[in-house]
């Protein structure tokens, strides 16, 4: 089986659950890590597949309802978000949306991210959160961002950049992860160009590039 898209929903809190609603509908399958199955359940979304050490499922769940394909790895070295990233990479996921990944402790949230940006080569990755974060690699990216957006830049963890089109431009800039690229504006078409390494880019809604 080999899939285009994918959604990872994740077992923290789910800040924006109509934007997640949206991801499934536009992706080819849905991807449970462990306890992220009640949010499918509260969304009413029927997952394809579901894997983790199983140690958060809701009970009782029917570990053979029709459709699903339960994944049982019991490693305790890995996280169960390194597991469906790793299964998104076996299905031949490129595009990857990523929700309820913060919460259940500030441990929890730092690796996610640190394990996000590890998996994300070759993927085109996004993590929705009331908001959204896109990971961006080398390339011209057209930002699709209206006027007055406010929107911020954070190196993964070292970049060099540019970008137009925002109240503060950038000219074949390093950022390196920290404050720098924080809190600017989209004055017209946004352009950044990722001339070396990763950039997050966070933005209050629906981000395309």
């Amino acid at each position: 089986m080999t899939l285009k898209s994918a959604l990872i929903l994740l077992n923290g809190d789910m800040r924006d659950p109509r934007a997640v609603r949206a991801a499934a509908r536009r992706a080819d399958a849905v991807i449970c890590a462990d306890g992220g199955v009640r949010h499918a359940a509260a969304l009413r979304l029927v997952p394809d597949f579901v894997v983790g050490d199983m140690d958060s499922l809701p009970r009782p769940l029917a570990q053979s309802r029709s459709g699903i394909t339960f994944i049982n790895d019991p490693d305790q070295g890995r996280s169960d978000l390194d597991k469906a990233l790793d299964l998104a990479r076996r299905l031949g996921v490129k595009r990857l949306s990523i929700a309820a990944a913060r919460g259940g402790g500030l441990d929890h949230e730092l690796v996610n991210f640190a394990a996000l940006e590890e998996s994300a080569g070759g993927l085109d990755l996004t993590v929705i959160d009331g908001g959204v974060a896109r990971l961006l690699g080398p390339g011209r990216h057209v930002l699709a961002l209206k006027r007055g957006t406010r929107f911020s830049l954070l190196a993964a963890p070292r970049a060099r950049v540019s970008l137009g089109g925002a109240r503060y431009v950038l000219k074949k800039e390093v950022l390196r992860r920290g404050s720098r690229g924080l809190g600017n504006r989209a004055e017209g078409t946004v352009v950044l160009t990722v001339r070396e390494g990763r950039v997050w880019v966070i933005a209050p809604a629906s981000l395309r590039a």
